[in-house]
């Protein structure tokens, strides 16, 4: 459950919060839904006062920054009854926000370096040495447990601004595109951005009964009564460029949208247009990246937010997000991680790339590797001559193109559809499990 956000001048802040003595249902369902909150405010961090409840805990979900780019590994942790010991007077200055003083920003200067004893949600003691940004997300959080504000800690008021919500347009179509548009629509909620225009594909016949079906992304936009285009062409649509040259938007972000955007559009808003991709750019360019690393068996791959330009992901680079790559992981599940790993990454790239605080940093063009668009017919194999990266194939077909072969069944051809967790599907049949298949089947040897 999405839990409403206490402003700065409620009631909760002049209570005095108290430790949690043991884990109870009550404990775990809040952090379930203060989890569920951070991930649609597209926030960094939550306290339990912020949500109206006096314990002394908070979570955060904190991207994870090192070397040449702003690279992420996810930091997902709850804090029980915290207790934090610098290890630095070393400090930095960056400019802070807050969802419980929204369209405020300042900057606020706090140690690099501290050590926090805790209670994880599992009850367990842990102690551990956070620096960076993980640092400073877990002071301005500890801050919350004792009614501070960041804006407390800004040495001269004057230098507290107000910041204006930031206007962007969507671009995006699939499911990825859609969880990264709710954490956008999150923040817009909390006053941070403005969403004018979603655009995305046209509805499209689905399925056997050819159904009209609207994207992910227009249903998303749709229940929030966020105006939605569907143009067919881009290309010279004088329609959609006096739309957003009257929307004035600030940014562009496009997330798997399925075209190129002309230069024209390119051009429109304040601060350029920004593209996310669901690889560590410059490697894997192009329409596949998610199943390109999952068939080739890669360990990890990542996210890159750039600037787009009118050649195919060749746009210089404001921060990448990296992301590890389980056994298990299909282009399902691992476009979902991308996607959720992408919207901490993204709201922070955002408001540092708008405010001036990054720079773009160029590809290098020798590294550069490509993905092909992928048809129906990539997934076709010779069951007899299977490839040697065959489940890992599987994997990253799973549900399209998909794995599939031809089966003689009683003198007839049929399809046979090869799954992930080493299941098969006979045309016309449900999945059943590879061994009970080659019960029924013994001329099927095909093993993986």
């Amino acid at each position: 459950m999405i839990l409403k956000v206490s402003k700065s001048a409620d009631p909760i802040w002049k209570k005095k919060f108290a430790n949690v003595s043991k884990m109870t249902p009550e404990i775990s369902k809040l952090i379930a839904d203060m989890e569920e909150t951070l991930e649609f405010s597209g926030g960094v961090g939550l306290a339990a006062p912020q949500v109206g409840t006096p314990w002394r805990l908070f979570i955060v979900s904190v991207p994870q920054f090192h070397r040449r780019y702003k690279t992420l590994k996810a930091v997902k942790e709850t804090f029980i009854n915290p207790k934090i010991r610098f290890l630095t007077k070393e400090a930095n200055i960056f400019d802070e926000g807050c969802l419980s003083i929204p369209g405020y920003r300042g900057p606020v200067s706090r140690p690099k370096e501290l050590e926090i004893e805790y209670l994880n949600k599992k009850f367990e003691k842990k102690k551990i040495v956070a620096t960076g940004f993980l640092a400073r997300v877990i002071q301005h959080e500890s801050d919350h447990l004792n009614s501070i504000f960041y804006t407390q800690r800004v040495a001269k008021k004057e230098e507290i601004y107000k910041f204006e919500p930031i206007r962007i347009v969507f671009f995006g179509t699939p499911q990825f595109s859609e969880i990264i548009l709710k954490s956008i629509i999150g923040l817009s909620i909390f006053g941070e951005y403005e969403i004018p225009l979603v655009v995305t594909r046209a509805d499209k016949k689905v399925g056997r009964n050819k159904i009209l079906t609207m994207s992910p992304v227009k249903k998303l936009a749709a229940s929030f009564s966020i105006k939605v285009e569907t143009p067919q062409t881009l290309k010279d649509n004088q329609t959609l460029i006096k739309t957003l040259k009257e929307i004035k938007p600030d940014l562009i972000i496009l997330a798997s949208y399925g075209k190129l955007l002309p230069k024209e559009i390119l051009e429109i808003p304040k601060f350029g247009s920004l593209n996310v991709h669901p690889s560590l750019l410059p490697k894997y360019r192009g329409a596949s990246p998610i199943q390109t690393a999952v068939s080739r068996g890669e360990k990890e791959t990542g996210v890159t937010i750039m600037l787009m330009n009118e050649k195919l992901d060749e746009g210089d680079i404001l921060s990448q997000g990296l992301v590890p790559i389980d056994t298990t992981d299909t282009y399902l599940s691992l476009s979902k991680k991308l996607a959720l790993a992408t919207t901490k990454l993204l709201n922070q790239t955002t408001f540092a790339w708008v405010t001036k605080q990054i720079k773009a940093v160029a590809q290098n063009p020798k590294k550069a590797t490509y993905t092909k668009l992928l048809k129906k017919g990539d997934g076709f194999i010779d069951w007899k001559k299977p490839p040697e990266n065959l489940e890992k194939m599987i994997r990253a077909f799973y549900p399209w193109p998909g794995v599939w072969s031809k089966l003689k069944v009683n003198k007839k051809e049929l399809i046979i559809k090869l799954l992930p967790e080493r299941k098969v599907q006979l045309e016309g049949k449900s999945p059943v499990s590879l061994e009970d298949f080659k019960r029924g089947h013994p001329d099927f040897t095909l093993d993986w």
